[in-house]
């Protein structure tokens, strides 16, 4: 039973957005170079993320506007670790979840011609 003291607390959107994509909490952070532990904190409010990995996070869950904005204020060298996502493969393996050397991330955010 709820009381007026108790705080409502509403659903993490980073949470619901990896949950959205099939993705475990230590499959993420694994991808995207973030402690576990830590990335459940952030989910949960509790801590906050550097943007160095929020730029990865945000490439890991393929939030591609949020990694756009992030991207100016990336270095080079936090670019070229993060993963890069290929929608459309299936679950399994990194090669099989579609995800590719970080080498190809400047390429997969650029438009097909």
């Amino acid at each position: 039973m709820r009381t007026d003291s108790t705080p409502m607390r509403s659903p993490s959107p980073l949470r619901a957005v990896r949950t959205a994509r099939g993705l475990g909490l230590r499959t993420v952070a694994a991808r995207a170079g973030i402690d576990p532990g830590h990335l459940s904190k952030v989910e949960r409010g509790e801590k906050q993320l550097s943007l160095e990995s929020l730029y990865r996070l945000a490439t890991v869950l393929d939030l591609r506007e949020l990694a756009g904005f992030l991207r100016p204020y990336i270095p080079d060298r936090d670019v070229a670790a993060a993963p890069v996502y290929q929608p459309g493969a299936s679950a399994g393996n990194d090669e099989a979840a579609g995800y590719q050397p970080a080498a190809s991330v400047e390429q997969a955010h650029e438009p097909t011609q």
